[in-house]
């Protein structure tokens, strides 16, 4: 429709400007034309063409002048690049794969693209991995601080417990052959008790070193006071002083040789001090040498060790009542008689055997075992190391007495049945806590797979696969798969933690199953639940946080609650009350984990209470009373949720909340508008890519339309825009073709195929580039292009070339390697584009494509999109940028509060709706080094156009307004009082497309009252000058 030509700027004769415009004029019906215009060549052009000018090695470059003619011939812009080559497109396939190999296509491109962010993710990794393994791990390294419940350990009796030891012994048949193999065993190896045998303590060493008997120098003086007559049997030594009335003593005070001389002593095997007290007072020494060995412990200890607490004597005769059995026997006849007693048969005989039974207890062989009862378990360890030595010096003569020996263990009495219930409650409780902190753990990692999938909604991401042909269930079932790896690998390393702990009651044989079936079950339910709060929150971390929290509230709480009304059971009310409660409470994971790791650990409880009494009692953990019925609600929960997600997805809760009202008919409209209208309602064209007829819609809530029965059809090789400022309806126009949001009334087509009842089809022919960014900042721009070539369907062996050719037709081979986030702004909108073109689709929507770009890239961009075009295919584009609109556009409409207010061809809408022509002067100065004169030419200006408005002024520059029809009759006028009034030189434009835009933006719903415009900007005479333009 329209024709553009490039008019030389040098070399001509500057009058031929003039008639060629009057001759147009003149014959503007004659040759088919509607309208022409005429621009001069923008500032950004030139810089753009001078830095082609030093990249093409000085290659000649024209700057252009150009002027535009509406005419009814489509003609291609000067600046389309041609294809790359002619026969086909590199940036498709040889063949769209479909049908279920489609879907497997892309479920296996999501799994890849969600393996790449996991794996470049520091926060996945701290908030999936690091954070419930380290709370489980230091939730059982408390529990190894609390002592077993009614678990004490069996304790083991030797004289050893109490430390070093000061033994003594004693021999008092030194002369029999009996006692001295006796002692010789008793001190010899192996020594005391079972310490020296072939199974020594470990807590015990030995040193395997015995030193010889030695006794310790004393004073000769003493040695001689000790042999003086006045010691007698029963005072063999000095006395030691006790505490009196007058004089308070903590310990006896001994003079020098109390006790008797130093007895011979050496060092045992076992590092024990013995003392050889044979011959000795005993008692004496042991009572009057008390008071040295514990002064001597009081020095060294903050408590008082004995240090000795035991020994042995051997060979001492019992003592013996002095009677004969004949007395004894007398006295018992003379008891019977006086009480009247007559014994029996048994009474008899043992007065008759009294004598023999007094013989024996005379025996030579006694054994006879010192303690101090200071130590309770003194006498019980003494007497085992006689009892050792007993069994020592009775075996035969060929047996090794290392190898034998006895071992006295004191066991710990049972518990009362009120001790088994509180340790039964201690010991659950413990594990209770250990319950609620794997709950602790285990709430971050699927509220962490949340962040992945809100991150996608709000950059668009998630929207962009679906329009690459991505079904929802093939998304949200790749997504389901990989969180569910992701969380095995997490609920292994709890696992692992459980198993190297041995917490028998989650990892015993008969538990481990329920325990691993427990929290994979819990990720396979509690992860769908979670995935409908990606549509509730837009900040990642805010979701985080709360998601966490809110796992921890209904996990922590409902168990706890119910394992202390547990406690209460003998309450009908409250057992009854609890057993609904725990009923209600299945239909969340987070309880079904918690109570029923709470019911493994009681259940392990009553084991060990059974065990007690050597009782087996075992309960299988998948029955429905135990675990059974958590693991059945969380294996059907998890699809209850899936299915309740996908519902969401398809907005199946929203459908009845469409309006239903039918709308007035369109009235005012614009004539270019109402015949696009009409076009459509007749069918439109058949070869149209893009079909809109009276699409609409209303959000929930408002009372106006944010899109309003827009119709418009593109066909092939079109590249149309859509102009208009924010809220204007363009972005909502997008999001109901590309299936974001609902369509409250009308209908679109792409393809033929309708975007209501055929979206998976629509996709499978649109590409579509947001208007903010929807990439991955964790992938690489190749990967980005290998993702969506998958989704789009190219083979598997041309997806390389076809993101090569991608990647080579945006500019973004040198950064195609780096992640997406180094990008600048202009790199990530070139990727974006890159990713809508993918594939090479019917149709592609670019929303402000070239925002963020530098001119060159922004130039270098416009070319790929050309290219598109070029190819037979169609495009929409939204732009702020008016000469982007003017480079790409063969139509654009512009909307104002959700209609159309105008349509058609750039050079149309400039002549229909623009504000006349801009001309501007450049005045010389008369004499050099003179100012410039500018009254002159204010003056022309001012009487030869009637009415103009004058913007600009500067030192040596004029800019004006001109309402005038005649762009000859202009040119004419300038050129010749251009000497007159020292022109230095002049351009003369059509008002631009800002100009036009600006005009329709001002009818914006509220833009009227706060739109000030300066006398200078674009669009600010409209409408005082030329007020009926808005209706013809």
């Amino acid at each position: 429709q329209e024709l553009t030509f490039l008019l030389p700027s040098r070399g001509f004769k500057h009058r031929a400007y003039a008639s060629l415009f009057r001759e147009l004029e003149e014959t503007l019906a004659d040759i088919g034309l509607s309208s022409f215009g005429v621009s001069d060549t923008s500032l950004e052009e030139v810089s753009f063409l001078i830095s082609d000018f030093f990249l093409l090695h000085f290659e000649k470059s024209v700057v252009p002048f150009g002027f535009c003619v509406y005419k009814n011939v489509t003609c291609q812009s000067e600046r389309s690049a041609k294809p790359e080559h002619q026969s086909g497109p590199r940036g498709e396939g040889s063949r769209q794969v479909k049908g279920v190999s489609l879907v497997v296509k892309q479920f296996f491109a999501l799994l890849i693209k969600r393996f790449h962010h996991t794996t470049r993710s520091g926060k996945d990794f701290l908030a999936q991995i690091v954070l419930p393994a380290s709370f489980v791990l230091v939730s059982l390294m408390f529990t190894l601080i609390v002592p077993p419940f009614g678990e004490y350990p069996s304790l083991t009796l030797s004289p050893w417990m109490y430390g070093r030891q000061f033994t003594f012994f004693s021999n008092e048949q030194t002369e029999m052959a009996d006692m001295k193999y006796f002692a010789d065993v008793l001190l010899n190896r192996p020594g005391f008790g079972t310490r020296l045998s072939c199974l020594p303590s470990r807590e015990y060493p030995c040193n395997n070193i015995t030193t010889e008997w030695e006794t310790p120098l004393v004073n000769p003086a003493l040695i001689d006071a000790l042999a003086g007559p006045q010691w007698t049997e029963l005072r063999p030594t000095p006395d030691c002083q006790c505490s009196t009335s007058s004089k308070l003593t903590m310990l006896p005070v001994c003079p020098e040789g109390a006790g008797g001389l130093p007895p011979p002593q050496r060092i045992q095997s076992t590092g024990d001090v013995l003392i050889d007290l044979t011959g000795r007072n005993i008692t004496d020494y042991l009572v009057k040498t008390y008071p040295t060995l514990i002064r001597t412990s009081l020095k060294s200890k903050y408590w008082v060790n004995e240090q000795r607490y035991g020994g042995i004597s051997v060979g001492g005769r019992l003592p013996v009542v002095g009677v004969s059995p004949k007395t004894i026997q007398d006295t018992a006849g003379e008891i019977g008689r006086l009480l009247n007693i007559t014994g029996g048969k048994h009474l008899k005989v043992a007065l008759r055997d009294i004598g023999t039974f007094l013989k024996y207890m005379e025996t030579e062989y006694n054994v006879k075992v010192w303690y101090n009862n200071k130590g309770w378990h003194a006498v019980v360890a003494f007497l085992n190391v006689a009892n050792n030595a007993i069994l020592r010096a009775n075996l035969p003569t060929n047996a090794n007495p290392s190898e034998y020996g006895v071992t006295v263990i004191n066991h710990p009495l049972n518990l009362t049945k009120e001790q088994l219930s509180e340790v039964t409650v201690l010991t659950t409780s413990v594990d209770a806590v250990v319950a609620m902190c794997v709950i602790f753990a285990m709430s971050f990692v699927p509220a962490s797979f949340v962040l992945y999938l809100i991150q996608e909604r709000v950059t668009q991401a998630k929207h962009l696969q679906f329009v690459s042909g991505v079904s929802p269930l093939v998304y949200w079932t790749a997504n389901f798969l990989w969180d569910m790896i992701s969380y095995s690998v997490s609920a292994a390393l709890v696992v692992k933690i459980f198993v190297n702990f041995d917490k028998k009651c989650y990892t015993s044989p008969a538990n481990l199953h329920a325990l691993i079936a427990l929290l994979m079950l819990y990720g396979w339910s509690v992860t769908p639940m979670m995935y409908p709060m990606s549509y509730v929150f837009s900040v990642p971390s805010t979701a985080y946080v709360s998601l966490s929290c809110l796992n921890l509230f209904i996990g922590i709480n409902s168990s706890a609650i119910t394992f202390i009304l547990d406690l209460f059971d003998s309450t009908t009310t409250l057992y009854m009350f609890n057993q609904m409660l725990k009923k209600v409470l299945l239909i969340f994971p987070h309880f079904c984990l918690g109570r029923g790791l709470i019911d493994m650990a009681v259940n392990q409880a009553v084991m060990d209470v059974y065990a007690r009494f050597g009782e087996d009692y075992s309960l299988d953990p998948f029955s429905w009373d135990f675990v059974g019925k958590n693991v059945a609600f969380m294996a059907a929960e998890g699809f209850v949720y899936f299915i309740l997600n996908m519902l969401i997805q398809y907005r199946f809760f929203l459908e009845h909340w469409m309006p239903d009202c039918k709308k007035p008919l369109v009235m005012d409209e614009d004539l270019d508008v109402a015949e696009e209208r009409e076009r459509i309602y007749r069918g439109g064209n058949s070869s149209d890519i893009l079909h809109i007829k009276d699409l609409s819609k209303t959000y929930t809530g408002g009372t106006k339309p944010a899109v309003d029965r827009i119709c418009v059809g593109v066909s092939p090789g079109e590249c149309f825009g859509l102009l208009g400022v924010n809220g204007a309806g363009k972005t909502t126009t997008f999001k109901m073709l590309t299936g974001d949001i609902d369509v409250s009334s009308g209908e679109a087509a792409v393809t033929g195929h309708s975007i209501l009842t055929n979206i998976l089809d629509v996709y499978q022919n649109m590409g579509y580039c947001p208007q903010f960014d929807a990439i991955d900042d964790l992938l690489t721009g190749r990967e980005h292009l290998h993702l969506y070539a998958r989704l789009s369907g190219v083979p598997e062996s041309e997806i390389s070339r076809v993101a090569d050719w991608a990647i080579q037709k945006l500019g973004l081979t040198q950064y195609a390697g780096y992640s997406a986030g180094t990008y600048s702004g202009g790199n990530k909108r070139k990727l974006s584009t890159a990713i809508a073109m993918i594939g090479c689709p019917a149709l592609v929507l670019l929303d402000e494509p070239t925002t963020g770009m530098d001119p060159h890239s922004r130039r270098f961009l416009w070319n790929s999109i050309m290219s598109v075009i070029q190819d037979g295919r169609a495009v929409v584009l939204t732009s702020h940028s008016m000469e982007e609109c003017e480079a790409l556009c063969t139509r654009l409409a512009i909307m104002v509060n959700g209609t159309f207010k105008c349509l058609g061809t750039i050079q149309h809408l400039k002549y229909k709706f623009g504000d006349g022509y801009v001309v501007t002067m450049k005045i010389r100065a008369a004499k050099a080094g003179t100012v410039p004169d500018l009254n002159p030419a204010e003056a022309f200006m001012e009487n030869t156009f009637p009415g103009c408005v004058q913007r600009e002024k500067h030192y040596n520059t004029l800019q004006y307004e001109v309402a005038s029809s005649s762009l000859a009759r202009i040119f004419q006028l300038v050129l010749t009082n251009k000497e007159k009034l020292n022109i230095e030189d002049y351009s003369v434009t059509q008002t631009t497309l800002d100009q036009v835009f600006v005009n329709f933006a001002k009818q914006q719903s509220g833009e009227e009252d706060t739109i000030v415009l300066h006398p200078r900007a674009a669009g600010a005479r409209w409408n005082r000058v030329m007020p009926e333009k808005l209706t013809t």
